[in-house]
């Protein structure tokens, strides 16, 4: 991780905290709360400035914020606990629960409208990709099927689908040898559902490799297909693959293409093992797969559809969310993998910023990142969690 990603990181993470703490502050002003502090980040006092009784300052740490409350148990930073009248309507124990209520919600709140504001604005510049059909391919189930160009999916084994994200949920927890049922809508209205059992593909030439994308766009193999080509003359695990038959291996399309014109003759390619940069001829051999369910989703300019998809996003990603929680909960997922803490939100800006993209690409997914931990972190908030 570079200093520049560190620093978006954090800069991110801030951001939400600060937006969240102001909810709760103009909660608290606007029902008539006495407020003692505002402060923006963490550490030494930078920059303070008493306005009506309330403390504004600016920290040197860019990374949280906190609202202090009159009559909260917790004491303003260099000043102590300040005396009050235990009548005083102003103090936060003295106003009616449903403030309180209101208050306490307001940051989470203010969490949620940023992820619709941030997702409304990339979806404008790029395109909403919204839940109906653009193209049946072949050799997919879908292509047997009556699904159609155009018909919107409403459920997929029995999870509402309203944006992308439901439908890779959905199609994450599918098991390998279940049978898909997808609820869909025709242009005309008519509601439909259709089953489709899984399916083998025709055997087709495969290298039998799986591999890793790195940070740094390099491609490591994870495991070696009993078939394939193994040992000191063919691929092994650990091995970093440059080319395939002179193609980069990054180009996905133009590599698969190559492997399925070989018609199983041998195809030079470039790695390095422990190291040291070599030279294999492998063979890429026949091998029968799952054939895959092949949904191609719409992209959508239409104002309609992004304003929508801008709705329906943050709702998704917390229906994700609670999803995520009631694993935990069964003990299908560990707590580290259903909250993400400051480092792992830290680490993910950083892996952004470090990736080798252009700017616009950095830019839109520091974005889209803002927009998934504003709804998670809020969310979080509303949890019983001290």
């Amino acid at each position: 991780m570079t200093f520049l990603g560190i620093l978006a990181g954090v800069l991110i993470l801030g951001l939400i905290m600060v937006i969240h703490e102001l909810g709760h502050f103009l909660a608290g002003r606007a029902l008539g709360f006495k407020i003692e502090q505002f402060s923006i980040f963490m550490g030494p006092v930078l920059f303070e400035r008493e306005k009506n009784g309330i403390r504004y300052n600016i920290k040197a740490l860019p990374l949280g914020a906190s609202v202090s409350f009159a009559g909260e148990e917790s004491e303003i930073e260099g000043q102590g606990k300040a005396d009050y009248e235990p009548d005083d309507p102003g103090l936060f124990e003295n106003k009616p629960k449903w403030q309180r209520a209101i208050v306490i919600a307001m940051g989470p709140f203010l969490n949620f409208v940023t992820a619709l504001l941030v997702f409304v604005i990339l979806f404008t510049a790029q395109g909403a990709v919204v839940p109906r059909i653009g193209r049946v391919r072949e050799e997919t189930l879908l292509y047997s099927s009556s699904i159609e160009t155009g018909d919107r999916i409403t459920r997929l084994n029995g999870m509402r689908v309203t944006s992308p994200l439901d439908l890779s949920i959905a199609e994450m927890g599918h098991g390998e040898d279940e049978a898909w049922v997808i609820e869909y809508v025709k242009a005309d209205g008519s509601r439909h559902q259709e089953t489709l059992e899984p399916q083998k593909a025709p055997p087709r030439p495969m290298l039998g490799i799986t591999y890793s994308e790195g940070e740094d766009g390099s491609y490591t193999i994870v495991s070696v297909h009993a078939d394939a080509d193994q040992g000191e003359a063919g691929f092994m695990q650990g091995d970093q693959v440059l080319t395939l038959a002179g193609i980069p291996f990054g180009e996905t399309e133009a590599v698969t293409q190559a492997i399925l014109e070989s018609e199983g003759q041998p195809l030079s390619s470039e790695i390095i093992r422990k190291g040291k940069k070599m030279e294999l001829v492998v063979t890429p051999f026949m091998l029968e797969a799952d054939m895959p369910l092949g949904i191609v989703l719409t992209l959508s300019k239409r104002a309609g559809d992004i304003l929508s998809q801008g709705i329906q996003y943050p709702i998704s990603i917390f229906r994700t969310t609670v999803r995520g929680l009631g694993m935990l909960f069964a003990g299908k997922i560990g707590f580290r993998d259903s909250f993400a803490g400051p480092i792992t939100i830290v680490s993910m800006a950083a892996d952004t910023v470090t990736g080798g993209r252009s700017l616009a690409d950095i830019a839109s997914s520091l974005a889209t990142l803002l927009g998934l931990l504003s709804v998670a972190i809020g969310f979080t908030n509303l949890l019983p969690i001290p």
